[in-house]
């Protein structure tokens, strides 16, 4: 009996040991004097789980999705962010709802609607904001939304309100079964909302309940960013999806300035690197980015410092779905 309880305790430690240690990224470019020392939080679709990952990709925390969650359209569109102030993460689950999750597995904030997608973020008040990417054509169904933290609906945008002109759809996405694709909301400095509008190739801003500008020939843009000034000048960036899919910045001033390339990435239609969604700012001046199956940083001047590969995760096009693939992460600093 002895024996076998040595044999057991010794097992447990070696288990523990292999979970412990679980590595999912392979470190390619490592530029230490010029990255952003942090971690990663991303979403593990396939084995149900929110991971947070260090620079050489080693799992170094994990939890279970709550169970009223699992069963969700996990790979069209799911978001993360992780919130500083409460070091917490918020989920947005595509057609199924979102919800706040902390370190211990627990619950904070859970709301279930049909009608989000792609992004979610927390308002200092303590409400959400979400677009819906999957907005149904001839259904007219919310594509923008802010939410209370008890499931109050405050405000909801369908595509009358984005009044898109039908020469400005990208042909490419006339057959789409979705009618804008909207991907991304962000609340400016001002207050005001920006929000990316993938089908139209555009990124609106609205004030007032009114739309006061609007970024054209932003091609398939996905995740564009905070408003930042520049030698007195204002200019956000966005990633475009053409070819060479690229990280674009441009004048938050002049709706007509072209767009200027800052970095691209490499490779063919099937690369790691695409399709690019992630473009976080970091507190070096790093972008974040991301593609199917590696996670990178940036520089302001376009040098990719940092890159690991996920060897084991599919690529967005591959018809596996018993692995996962990249679609956001957020950062994680300490």
């Amino acid at each position: 009996m002895k024996s076998l309880n040595k044999f057991l305790i010794l097992s447990f430690f070696i288990f523990s040991a292999e979970a412990q240690s679980e590595t999912l990224g392979e470190l390619i470019t490592n530029k230490v004097e010029k990255i952003q020392k942090g971690n990663i939080g991303l979403i593990d679709s396939y084995n149900k789980r929110i991971i947070e990952i260090d620079n050489i990709g080693k799992v170094v925390w994990e939890t279970k999705f709550p169970k009223e969650f699992k069963k969700a359209y996990w790979g069209g569109g799911a978001d993360i962010e992780y919130l500083y102030n409460s070091d917490t993460f918020l989920i947005g689950v595509p057609r199924k709802g979102f919800f706040e999750i902390n370190r211990k597995g627990e619950i904070l904030n859970s709301c279930k609607t049909k009608f989000i997608s792609h992004d979610i973020d927390k308002l200092d008040d303590g409400s959400f904001i979400f677009v819906n990417g999957w907005d149904e054509k001839g259904k007219k169904e919310p594509i923008l939304s802010k939410i209370s933290n008890n499931c109050e609906i405050l405000m909801s945008k369908s595509e009358d309100f984005f009044k898109m002109k039908k020469e400005d759809l990208q042909p490419r996405y006339a057959k789409d079964r979705a009618n804008l694709h909207a991907n991304a909301v962000r609340i400016l400095k001002d207050k005001t909302i920006m929000v990316s509008v993938r089908n139209y190739d555009q990124v609106v801003i609205i004030k007032n309940n009114k739309i006061i500008k609007r970024f054209k020939k932003a091609w398939g843009v996905h995740d564009p960013t905070n408003v930042y000034k520049e030698n007195g000048k204002s200019f956000f960036y966005y990633l475009n999806r053409g070819r060479p899919q690229s990280i674009n910045k441009r004048s938050f001033d002049d709706v007509e300035a072209k767009p200027k390339k800052i970095w691209s990435s490499t490779g063919g239609r099937k690369s790691a690197w695409t399709p690019l969604r992630t473009l976080e700012k970091l507190k070096n001046g790093n972008w974040l980015i991301t593609g199917s199956q590696k996670i990178g940083q940036v520089t302001s001047d376009g040098e990719l410092v940092w890159e690991l590969y996920f060897p084991e995760f599919r690529h967005q096009k591959d018809k596996n779905k018993e692995k996962t693939y990249i679609y956001k992460v957020t950062f994680i600093t300490k």
